[in-house]
């Protein structure tokens, strides 16, 4: 599990120190800086995971162009320094920088790649797979959910049944154990539909078929709304993971009813309780709010949880502020842009 990630050098930031909990959230304006911090885990996994030590910054996780594309221009550095620290107390560390020859090299701390090939981690990309008649089954690529979320549906019809969770990941016993059992839980919970995956005979396609809780008919994916689709497969791609896994996801809130988010976040906070960490980037105030809720009922405590908001100072570089959220889910120090618009149309529609 991580505990804190230095970004140096990179993008927006100069020297940014931040510190990672069990349940995250990463908020602020548009192109303040959120992604760009995600990026930067990805960025470190992405190049120390390739052995052929080519094509870095265009790998698996993000394609980011060329270095001086992603080098702080503001500041005029050289070097881009990432490290990720964990709570072994061990670190993955790796420095990109241009050589004599104007060409981009990287130097990986020792035991890096052994770190991080005992970290699992799964990335959900806010570039989502949606509503299809039929999904793939995942042939040949070593990720078991995909960054698009494209094998999920696969990797339930597969898993479903035969995979019985961590007992600490059952939420509710009488729906039964199994990975698809805890899905269906959720998904009613959230959304009041159960779903069934099942493999195409002899093709590598999944046929998906949803049932709402009221009835017994069962309907294809475009027949129900696509956020269905949208948060079945993050629930999937969530309950794939065991303790310590870290699961990193842009956007959940897309296609999404304020009050099935406030219940997503209900879905995220339980899981970390229990060991898995969550790194989200949003913009909704319902997930924000959410999980000052599921702070104030108990159900993750402020020590296992982290708000970041992102600003960035008049010259352009990134200031991550830690948000104070107290047992009772108060704000200890409300930024401006910090979810406040609903307030100040208010305002401006009272005439205040």
């Amino acid at each position: 599990m991580i505990t804190n990630i230095k970004i140096s050098g990179f993008k927006c930031f100069d020297n940014c120190l931040l510190n990672i909990n069990n349940l995250n959230l990463f908020t602020g304006m548009n192109s303040s800086g959120k992604s760009s911090a995600i990026q930067a885990i990805l960025l470190t996994y992405q190049s120390v995971r390739n052995d052929k030590n080519t094509n870095l910054l265009n790998g698996e996780y993000i394609k980011l162009g060329k270095f001086n594309d992603i080098k702080n221009y503001i500041t005029g550095s050289k070097n881009i320094d990432l490290e990720i620290t964990f709570d072994n107390s061990k670190n993955a560390k790796i420095q990109l920088f241009i050589n004599e020859e104007n060409e981009m090299c990287i130097d990986i701390e020792e035991d890096s790649k052994e770190i991080l090939d005992n970290e699992d981690l799964i990335y959900i990309s806010a570039d989502r797979t949606g509503v299809q008649d039929v999904y793939n089954i995942n042939t040949v690529d070593n990720e078991r959910i995909g960054i698009h979320c494209e094998y999920a549906f696969g990797y339930l019809s597969k898993n479903g049944i035969s995979t019985g969770l961590d007992e600490d990941f059952v939420k509710d016993i009488d729906y039964g154990k199994s990975l698809g059992n805890q899905v269906d839980y959720w998904l009613e919970y959230i959304l009041g539909y159960s779903i069934q995956a099942e493999e195409i005979v002899d093709t590598d396609f999944i046929k998906v078929m949803y049932r709402k809780s009221s009835s017994a008919k069962m309907f294809r994916p475009r027949h129900v709304g696509t956020g269905v689709s949208y948060v079945a497969s993050i629930i999937i791609a969530t309950l794939s993971c065991k303790k310590d896994s870290i699961i990193i996801i842009e956007n959940p809130e897309i296609h999404l009813h304020p009050a099935a988010q406030s219940k997503l976040i209900e879905f995220f906070a339980f899981l970390a309780s229990k060991g898995i960490q969550v790194i989200i980037e949003t913009h909704s105030d319902h997930i924000f709010n959410g999980m000052r809720k599921s702070i104030k009922r108990g159900e993750i405590t402020p020590e296992n949880s982290q708000v970041y908001f992102f600003k960035q100072d008049e010259k352009g570089i990134c200031n991550p502020v830690n948000i104070e959220i107290n047992k009772t889910g108060a704000i200890g120090n409300q930024q401006n842009g910090l979810f406040d618009q609903f307030d100040d149309d208010l305002d401006e529609l009272l005439g205040l």
